[in-house]
């Protein structure tokens, strides 16, 4: 791929409906491995919920507190998981509380595939991206945002039994725009004005329309894996395994080594997936959105960890192979508790 100069524009939409949208400008220099949206997004809504100063309350804990904290965390996580208490039990207190951190401070977001490339909108993809768990942690709704999901074609996710507040979009967010034809392997930022929010614009009107990239209007808006193919494809993972359990994957080990199969969309190439493997921990995204993530049910011999991405067997859509290699041959109880 050609290196990329220059700059690109992309939209911050305010939560609150007094405040003005805002231009932003980002360097296509970084392409999709160092994307500057992705970057810059991550550490605005990391530095919104104060994630520095949480760090901070973990680094000045003084070693009394440090191992209260641990003693607390293992009680925590033994009453509401108890098959993973050996896993607690051989980690050390700094290694606990690390972990923890990591969970609660680290900077990440959630991105919303309005759109996906498609020949019908000449390759161009437009996401949105908004902070995670930001209805939970209270931020207030944005009638913008959840106007402009509408007008791509998507329906707003349901809300859960007993949340009686309107479904769509919650805090601030971010959209962005890239050129993605995978046939010449060309992936570059373009730009996206404050006039291209409007429901009207022209590329919310090819959205809406059949093989337009949008939703169908019948179905919530996935991350990019899913809206890929309009519909993620739950095929059975091949190869018996442990079964899922409802884990949204098929799993099976020996006392070496464990295996997570997931069925992901049939476009999913290599360039999408990211699998971060932890010592006692494991997170796997496809375009940004989180199929796994925590700690694993035992500890991890990185340098025996592996992936692979290949067609399923009957063809219907690709699959997604990851491979953990055992720290001491062993059975674990579960292969990852999901957080």
């Amino acid at each position: 791929m050609a290196a990329l100069s220059g700059t690109f524009s992309f939209v911050l939409i305010p939560a609150e409906e007094g405040s003005p949208m805002e231009l932003k400008e980002g360097d296509k220099s970084g392409g999709l491995e160092k994307d500057y949206l992705i970057s810059s997004v991550k550490q605005y809504f990391h530095e919104q919920r104060g994630g520095e100063d949480q760090a901070a309350k973990f680094d000045n804990l003084t070693p009394e507190e440090r191992k209260a904290l641990a003693a607390q965390i293992r009680e925590q996580y033994i009453v509401n998981n108890p098959k993973a208490s050996p896993q607690f039990a051989e980690m050390g207190d700094d290694q606990l509380i690390e972990l923890v951190k990591s969970t609660q401070v680290s900077a990440s977001c959630d991105i919303v595939a309005l759109t996906v490339p498609t020949k019908a909108n000449n390759y161009f993809a437009v996401s949105m991206y908004c902070g995670d768990e930001a209805k939970r942690r209270g931020s207030p709704y944005n009638s913008r945002a959840t106007e402009l999901l509408k007008a791509c074609g998507h329906v707003p996710a349901a809300n859960e039994d007993g949340d009686d507040q309107p479904p769509g979009i919650y805090g601030d967010v971010f959209v962005g725009r890239c050129f993605d034809k995978e046939e010449t392997d060309v992936w570059q930022r373009v730009d996206f004005a404050i006039n291209d929010v409007s429901p009207d614009a022209e590329w919310t009107l090819v959205a809406r329309q059949k093989g337009g990239g949008g939703g169908g209007g019948t179905s919530s808006a996935h991350s990019l894996s899913g809206t890929m193919t309009n519909a993620l494809q739950q095929n059975p993972a091949a190869g018996q395994g442990q079964g899922t359990d409802d884990l949204g994957y098929a799993w099976s080990q020996t006392t070496e080594e464990v295996e997570l199969k997931f069925a992901v969309a049939s476009g999913t190439k290599a360039k999408y997936v990211k699998v971060n493997f932890g010592r006692d921990s494991l997170k796997v995204t496809v375009a940004g959105q989180t199929l796994v993530s925590g700690l694993t049910g035992g500890l991890v011999n990185k340098d025996e960890c592996t992936y692979t991405i290949q067609d399923d067997e009957e063809g219907k859509g690709r699959e997604l192979c990851v491979t953990l290699g055992k720290n001491v041959a062993s059975e674990w109880p579960f292969p990852v508790q999901n957080k």
